[in-house]
């Protein structure tokens, strides 16, 4: 190993004309190393190797944002936020849902129903708050006096969609519901960006004459697969309806898994066919195509109010572990329906203030 002397001389820096001797070069280089090494510790991200590094601290980052819960939601009114939706949720992680009743402007009152039998399932709930979110969904608001009342809806409690669309049933609303949803809530950008879910393993549409019970609905879903998947009360249950139509879930309410809802949005085949029975039709795109492996039937815990009418396999009386029930047209099924499910059990006792007759229908 050369000596710091004769370094010094093949760099041409001791000898005559030189104004440094080798002493103080070799003092200037060890304060100089003293100095490095000082900064190396103390500042330690400044001396990185970006190009090697930047993909692991980014993992990390990520990793710390996903651990951190998002705060619990008190009603179904908190309103949505594309910009903060948590990550995809792991495996094993509490399961999505985005429930869309599909509804008219003008429903204020059963929209006003419906929010205090979710809002109040979330509060006897309060796991479920922040993973499922109910929200009504509508076509262009074309009327200025709902315009006005819609809005208000909106400020106050910020769970409405409105689409770009034509008010209809049968026309296109759900698939445009399903393809909004998808571009609105994708984690990314470019071609591939709706495959990735920002917040929801599955969307559902939803009746506005549809009970549904949502912890029932969230521990069904729960063991599903969330790839792939059609969830809901499959039709024809029997040769007598529908036949020979190929299977679908019924209106009522079914939900398609994240992966599907994005499918919609870019599919063709579903753009192209949006004319006809809107559950049957959303059959039909997933038949066709070869999607939706993974199909829940969930008679009997979803069907029809009975009333009056002949049992069937799609209509009949209440059970307990219902999921939904519909058809559901009027003020006096509802009040049945939210009796026999105890739905007024969390009322608190006055004997002063509140005079009201037991609930009939409970069994």
């Amino acid at each position: 190993m050369s000596s710091p002397s004769s370094l010094f001389k093949q760099l041409g820096l001791t000898g005559a004309g030189s104004p440094l001797s080798g002493r103080h070069l070799l003092l200037i280089l060890l304060a100089a190393g003293f100095l490095a090494l000082t900064v190396f510790v103390v500042h330690p991200n400044e001396f990185r190797i970006q190009a090697f590094f930047s993909g692991s601290s980014c993992a990390r980052r990520n990793t710390n944002t996903d651990a951190v819960a998002s705060p619990a939601k008190p009603s179904i009114s908190a309103p949505l936020s594309h910009a903060a939706a948590p990550a995809p949720a792991a495996p094993g992680d509490d399961v999505r849902i985005l429930i869309g009743i599909q509804t008219l402007p003008s429903k204020r009152e059963r929209r006003h129903l419906l929010r205090t039998v979710y809002s109040l399932q979330l509060r006897e709930h309060p796991s479920l708050a922040g993973r499922v979110d109910v929200r009504f969904v509508f076509c262009n608001v074309t009327s200025p006096d709902d315009a006005v009342f819609v809005a208000l809806e909106i400020m106050l409690h910020g769970d409405i969609i409105v689409l770009d669309c034509a008010e209809n049933m049968d026309n296109g609303k759900t698939y445009t519901f399903f393809s909004t949803v998808a571009r609105a809530f994708s984690s990314g950008s470019g071609s591939g960006a709706t495959t990735r879910p920002s917040r929801y393993d599955y969307v559902m549409k939803a009746d506005d004459d549809t009970y549904l019970r949502l912890p029932a609905l969230a521990a069904s879903l729960r063991g599903a697969s969330r790839v792939d998947a059609y969830y809901g009360l499959q039709m024809p249950c029997d040769r007598e309806n529908f036949y020979p139509f190929p299977p679908f879930m019924s209106g009522m309410g079914y939900a398609l898994s994240w992966d599907l809802v994005a499918w919609v949005a870019s599919s063709d085949l579903a753009r192209r066919e949006q004319d006809g029975p809107e559950d049957m039709w959303t059959g039909r795109w997933l038949n066709v195509a070869g999607k939706a492996r993974n199909r829940y039937d969930n008679a009997p815990r979803m069907y029809n109010y009975k009333g009056s009418s002949p049992d069937s396999c799609f209509r009949h009386g209440f059970v307990p572990d219902t999921i939904a029930v519909h058809m559901l047209k009027d003020d006096a099924r509802w009040a049945e329906t939210l009796a026999y499910f105890n739905a007024t059990a969390g009322l608190p006792s006055s004997g002063m203030l509140y005079h009201l007759p037991p609930p009939a229908g409970r069994p």
